[in-house]
């Protein structure tokens, strides 16, 4: 992480957990963490909240001591910056879009290679002078096929493994009698372990997709 703002003589960033006292301020990325610098002989120092998410001041630019007094300007500017950063649909509303899509008849669906995203009818002429393909069942069940990866390796990197490489991942996992696995930026993995545990032929595994990517 860049932490210019506390960077003289440190020597380690600690993350401090919450003891159930004031909530942290939030960031683009959702609410931010408190950290604090160990210096010489374990001295500590001051504490500030940083993104939970992003390691370089580049990709989030978030920081604030924790005994520092945010002016209520501040705090409305940052609010106002925190809502032009979001996703254009909250969880529930892309669920509500989701089953709208997959109801669609087959000629009908369609995915706007430019904006990332599954478009409805309704959406469709005000992305026509973009490039759009059309979505396949299977491609609905395994959207990873479908989306570009995100390259950032300090923020958002994902392993979009091969199908033989998911199938192997999966199949180890398996035969050690795993019961329950975090996928970290392996959207691919998830998808493989959903579809297994949907034909009732296998122990079922229960998964987590830990990805920051809105789509």
């Amino acid at each position: 992480m860049d932490t210019s703002e506390a960077n003289d003589d440190t020597l380690g960033i600690e993350v401090i957990l919450p003891d159930g006292g004031k909530p942290a301020p939030c960031c683009p990325h959702g609410p931010t963490l408190l950290f604090e610098k160990v210096g010489k002989g374990d001295e500590k120092g001051r504490r500030f909240y940083a993104c939970s998410a992003c390691r370089d001041r580049k990709d989030c630019k978030f920081f604030q001591w924790e005994d520092e007094k945010v002016s209520e300007a501040r705090v409305l500017a940052r609010e106002a910056e925190n809502q032009s950063k979001r996703p254009p649909f909250t969880q529930q509303e892309y669920c509500k879009r989701f089953r709208k899509f997959a109801s669609l008849p087959l000629d009908e669906k369609k995915f706007c290679q430019d904006c990332q995203i599954l478009l409805l009818p309704s959406e469709r002429e005000a992305h026509s002078s973009h490039r759009s393909t059309p979505v396949t069942a299977a491609q609905l069940r395994r959207p990873s096929a479908l989306l570009r990866p995100l390259d950032n390796k300090k923020s958002n990197a994902q392993y979009l493994f091969t199908d033989r490489s998911s199938h192997f991942l999966l199949d180890t996992l398996a035969g050690l009698g795993y019961k329950r696995v975090l996928c970290v930026g392996t959207p691919r993995l998830q998808e493989l372990i959903k579809l297994r545990n949907l034909e009732q032929n296998h122990e079922p595994m229960k998964s987590l997709l830990l990805d920051i990517d809105f789509r």
